[in-house]
């Protein structure tokens, strides 16, 4: 290649390498300084680790801390991060409307900012960062700023003002706990009207008193759900006036996961049963508060209201038998390719039969308990119906013997009206059913009809 052909190809390339790397150097500071011309102050959000707002004689101090945003001053509580988050991200985009610079020492103390009545000072990974507002311009919505380090003065929108100024308690959360439902190992309600006491127990909700029986799942969920999660209408409350009547106050302590210092929560309602809030005393909170009225669950709650009204559940892939019983008529189900068959009896019984009742057996609830009705007096000695559901086991397999494997099942009794009383296999309590099974149950093992005799 000629000599003088290659001297210019390299300056060419130094020259465009030397363009990129100007550029690269030269863009962050451009952008840098165009957004210190649209907005007051330029910081990074999620490193500010404290924030002062200081108005007049009062001084609001937010700490972010391991947990989440804390607030340490007036009080010392747990603070709302969309509050926080509000405030910092109206700081960041403060925008300029208007710029005077190097004013004069008449110019700023004018515009109020001699003594500013409000300051908000950032401090974290950067360098501190000081923010005063001072009066109102002549322009509606608008007021002076000036930022730390910087001699200008600024006119901003004043809507960082309302932020700013809200009473100390807009930047508490709300929310009576951070708990869900997921970090309550135990609970116990206490009332005028006796106690109740539900825990967990190998990842299910027991019922230890005044019963012993499953909870539903979802119906402990909610109950805990409202509670963990009242809103806080207002903080430090008034104590009642007077001394609160029995039946007047409900209490509930919740055990963590694991174990460690309970939540004591303790209402108090007045004579006004649908008042909107109630009065509630929680020791993490600072005390006496008014919560919502969803804190009336703890008046409301039961351990039948709580109970597992389900019969059990049945995967129907895992089921390989299905024995039943309808008044008098005997039918043992086998599974056979798509369809169910019973062998002795000639029976065949359709795949979408068998889907059907399983879902209706999973899907069916208690209507009520009846813990003084015997077995005798339900009709369950012997019962009218039976349905079990099994697994059957082949003499392959290595872990269980093998046969047959009761999965659920259920035994019913004369149905009356709008409810069958029934019992689940292999339980005692006698429970009041809708119809819709026992109806099910006597259309799949009723014998079919006899053809019509040819005249």
């Amino acid at each position: 290649m000629n000599p003088r052909a290659t001297i210019a190809l390299l300056l060419v390339t130094l020259l465009v390498v030397g363009g990129l790397y100007y550029l690269r150097k030269m863009a962050p500071a451009t952008r840098e300084a165009d957004e210190l011309r649209r907005y007051a102050a330029v910081f990074e959000p999620d490193d500010i680790a404290e924030i002062d707002i200081i108005r007049g004689t009062e001084t609001v101090n937010l700490r972010r801390e391991a947990a989440g945003w804390s607030v340490a001053a007036p009080v010392q509580d747990r603070a709302d991060p969309a509050e926080v988050d509000r405030l910092l991200t109206a700081l960041r985009f403060l925008a300029v409307r208007d710029r005077l610079v190097s004013p004069e020492p008449a110019a700023v103390a004018e515009a109020g900012l001699a003594a500013p009545r409000l300051r908000v000072d950032l401090r974290g990974a950067q360098q501190p960062l000081r923010i005063e507002f001072g009066a109102n311009t002549a322009l509606p919505d608008e007021i002076f700023a000036r930022v730390s380090g910087q001699s200008d003065l600024l006119r901003v929108a004043d809507t960082i003002v309302e932020l700013a100024t809200a009473p100390a308690a807009k930047f508490r959360d709300a929310r009576l706990t951070q708990s869900v439902p997921d970090d309550i190992e135990k609970f116990t309600v206490r009332r005028a009207d006796g106690e109740m006491t539900v825990r967990r127990e190998r990842g299910r909700w027991l019922i230890e008193k005044p019963v012993t029986a499953p909870a539903d799942p979802q119906a402990v969920r909610s109950f805990l759900d409202a509670l963990l999660g009242l809103p806080v209408v207002k903080f430090e409350a008034q104590e009642p006036e007077a001394a609160p009547l029995p039946g007047q106050t409900a209490s509930i302590s919740l055990t963590p996961m694991g174990g460690g210092e309970a939540l004591n929560l303790e209402v108090i309602r007045g004579g006004d049963t649908a008042a909107e809030t109630l009065t509630a005393r929680f020791v993490p909170r600072g005390g006496l508060l008014e919560v919502g009225g969803a804190a009336n669950l703890l008046f409301e709650v039961s351990p039948e209201a709580l109970r597992d009204r389900s019969l059990g559940y049945v995967e129907p892939d895992a089921v390989d038998r299905i024995a039943m019983e309808s008044d008098g008529q005997v039918l043992e189900l086998q599974r056979q390719g798509e369809a169910w068959t019973d062998p002795e009896r000639g029976m065949t019984v359709t795949n979408e039969e068998v889907d059907g009742l399983i879902e209706l057996f999973n899907n069916t609830r208690a209507v009520s308990f009846q813990p003084g009705l015997t077995a005798k007096d339900a009709g369950l000695e012997p019962p009218a119906q039976r349905l079990l559901f099994s697994a059957w086991l082949s003499e392959n397999s290595a872990e269980e013997a093998a046969g047959r494997h009761p999965m659920a099942g259920v035994e019913l009794g004369a149905a009356g009206g709008e409810t069958c009383p029934a019992r689940v296999t292999g339980a005692e309590e006698i429970l009041m059913l809708p119809p819709d099974l026992p109806q099910a149950i006597r259309k799949i093992a009723e014998p079919p009809a006899a053809p019509a005799a040819t005249p």
